[in-house]
């Protein structure tokens, strides 16, 4: 009884945290549509491939230069949390990381322009502008080391209020850039909208102390450079993820169009933006919660499980939705240019739901302290994924992009998943198998419709699965909280 007990309050909590994080991951969603529709009619494929490549640019320096400290933050804060002396003086060490990481990331980025426009704009913006992109990297370090405090500190109201604000400011801002400028907004919406998100983020941390005593910044950095060896390892882990998906944009515009990187830009969007909102609405819940059980095994693999069960129970039925409406979604969501998607969502839609199982195991080294393990399986994944996706797509074409998905979920989980057995004693319990096996079975049946015919708005059979498989997930949703 006991037993079932800590599964219920686990399966609540999760669920709870979750949905309120769902709320603003919704109106994220809600809002993006006019966003990219905004930019499907502005900019067309050729303007998103370069939105998509500029994005991964800056995200790459990002991650070189910011040193992971809003990832290894986290753990740290949440770890110390109760002491409020302890965490109000790492608090004002890792703000004063974050404001220097931010202003070495400009640095970078103003000294490698002159390249980074050749690459991403064809030398065909005038340098100055591109330069101004700097302060991207000030505002995004400082916003997102509150947010990870915020995070540490399990204030989820707040990063509800915070997402929900920036999607709204983000939007406007995005459609009248685009819709004045055209291409030449591109590069005043990014730094817009890092703005505003450090503007909000300030103004709704402002409750977070820190400590009053002066800390000189050589104290800063001698005190934050064992967090900062940690946030380093993590940081490899999305600068290889960063280049990796730099490469796949590379082939694709090198070997054939702009445009193709912009069908592969919003496939992304659809696989990872929108039905990967779940992915991180339970993250912010999910990380610190689970760094409070790291000595515990029995609820450290309780946690596990029930969030795999909730992200299956909850990705399934997304999935299978997209599964009927794709078609309507990317005309409605972009325009008839971006139909070649459906080609890369006919499987990628199925590498999410192996993805929902994945996913959770994956935190288990980095949780433990083991951050070269968990170094090596992010590594392990991008690989396969820039292999695959190169591989696939020379064979397959757009296709083969979500052919990849599936082949990287597939090795790198069952990587994941033996190391996790084998150092820390994991198990996946029998009652979670049994939703893992049936999902994978549901949700592979699609693709074999797909296979034999034409991927339209509500396919008979795959209507007949889908209201099934909901029905089911919702049925074992209640059964799961009512335990």
């Amino acid at each position: 009884m006991s037993y079932l007990m800590k599964q219920t309050s686990f399966h609540k909590t999760i669920f709870k945290n979750t949905g309120l994080f769902g709320v603003s991951q919704f109106v994220k969603l809600f809002v993006s549509v006019f966003t990219n529709k905004a930019a499907a009619l502005f900019l067309g494929p050729a303007g998103i491939g370069v939105i998509g490549l500029l994005q991964n640019v800056l995200n790459l320096i990002l991650a070189i230069t910011n040193f992971g400290i809003s990832e290894s933050s986290v753990r740290e804060v949440a770890l110390i949390d109760k002491n409020a002396q302890k965490s109000q003086r790492l608090i004002k060490i890792i703000y004063k990381w974050a404001f220097a990481t931010g202003v070495l990331g400009a640095f970078v980025f103003i000294v490698f322009s002159k390249q980074i426009n050749t690459v991403v704009f064809n030398g065909e913006v005038s340098l100055y502008w591109i330069q101004i992109l700097g302060l991207y990297f000030i505002f995004t370090s400082l916003t997102s080391i509150k947010l990870a405090v915020l995070k540490a500190k399990k204030q989820v109201g707040v990063i509800v209020k915070f997402n929900i604000c920036l999607a709204v400011v983000s939007a406007i801002t995005a459609c009248l850039f685009y819709y004045f400028l055209g291409l030449k907004g591109i590069i005043p919406t990014v730094i817009a909208i890092a703005f505003s998100g450090f503007l909000i983020s300030k103004y709704l941390s402002r409750t977070i102390r820190v400590t009053e005593q002066d800390i000189s910044f050589k104290h800063a950095i001698k005190e934050g450079m064992p967090m900062a060896k940690i946030g380093v390892m993590l940081s490899l882990s999305v600068v290889f993820g960063q280049l990796c998906f730099y490469g796949i944009r590379w082939y694709l515009k090198s070997y054939h169009s702009t445009e193709i990187v912009g069908i592969y830009q919003v496939s992304s969007n659809v696989l990872v933006g929108y039905i990967g909102l779940v992915f991180v609405a339970m993250t912010n819940d999910y990380y610190p919660r689970l760094c409070n059980y790291e000595n515990d095994t029995n609820k450290f693999n309780t946690l596990v499980n029930d969030q795999t069960e909730l992200a299956l129970l909850l990705v399934v039925p997304a999935v299978m939705v997209l599964y009927l409406i794709a078609p309507f979604l990317i005309t409605a969501l972009y325009t008839e240019e971006f139909i070649e998607v459906l080609d890369v969502l006919k499987i990628g839609l199925f590498g999410v739901v192996l993805k929902a199982i994945v996913w959770p195991i994956g935190f288990i080294p980095l949780i433990k302290g083991n951050k070269r393990l968990f170094l090596k399986q992010n590594l392990l994944g991008d690989g396969l994924n820039i292999f695959f996706s190169i591989l696939f797509f020379k064979y397959f074409g757009l296709l083969g992009l979500g052919l990849a998905m599936v082949g990287m979920f597939t090795i790198a989980g069952c990587y994941n998943y033996y190391v996790a057995y084998k150092l820390y004693n994991f198990r996946f319990r029998g009652d979670t198998i049994k939703l893992m096996v049936i999902a994978l079975i549901v949700c592979s049946i699609p693709v074999v419709v797909l296979f034999m015919q034409e991927f339209n708005n509500f396919n008979t059979y795959i209507c007949a699965v889908a209201v099934i498989t909901i029905a089911y997930c919702l049925f074992q949703l209640k059964l799961k909280l009512k335990l």
